[in-house]
């Protein structure tokens, strides 16, 4: 992946829509049946929040950090071990959020994603070194793992949970 502004929005704006296109062609009944399985994720509501709560991890580091902080990466009191217990609590988190307010909130943060990466040239999303705070990976990596890519795996996690096909 290109880390580029252009590639970045066009990708991440091409698989959000794709998510939307799986989303809206559910029958009413399919978005809020509950997932086959025990996977943490257990409906489309759960899929839509963790897409949510990982834009709005994203901002508040990519807030902290050009505010000259070091954010508290992926999250406070969480390490990347113990990943599995954020996203059970950012699940938690959304419980009482129903599927319509939600899908308000993703839009939302999805073009505030994207404009992060308006406010940044192609040199800045692609060199890692560029900002402390990201450690050591280029921000357009966090862009894209918290957007676009983050969008396929959604749609693959719907896909199978409610026994479709496996979108491309």
């Amino acid at each position: 992946m290109n880390f580029t502004r252009t590639d970045l929005t066009d990708r991440n704006d091409a698989e959000f829509a794709e998510l939307l296109r799986l989303i809206d062609a559910l029958p009413a009944e399919r978005l809020d049946a509950e997932f086959a399985g025990g996977a943490r994720d257990r409906t489309v509501r759960d899929v839509v929040a963790h897409l949510h709560a990982w834009h709005i991890l994203l901002e508040k580091w990519y807030a902290d950090g050009t505010a000259g902080g070091s954010p508290a990466i992926p999250a406070d009191g969480y390490t990347w071990s113990r990943l599995a217990e954020l996203n059970e609590a950012l699940r938690q988190q959304w419980q009482a959020t129903n599927l319509a307010e939600l899908m308000t909130l993703l839009r939302a943060s999805h073009e505030s994603l994207q404009a992060v990466v308006a406010l940044h040239t192609d040199e800045e999303l692609a060199d890692p070194t560029a900002f402390v705070w990201t450690q050591g990976s280029p921000l357009g990596e966090f862009v894209w793992e918290c957007g676009g890519n983050h969008y396929v795996w959604a749609r693959g996690v719907i896909a199978v949970g409610l026994g479709l096909a496996v979108p491309q």
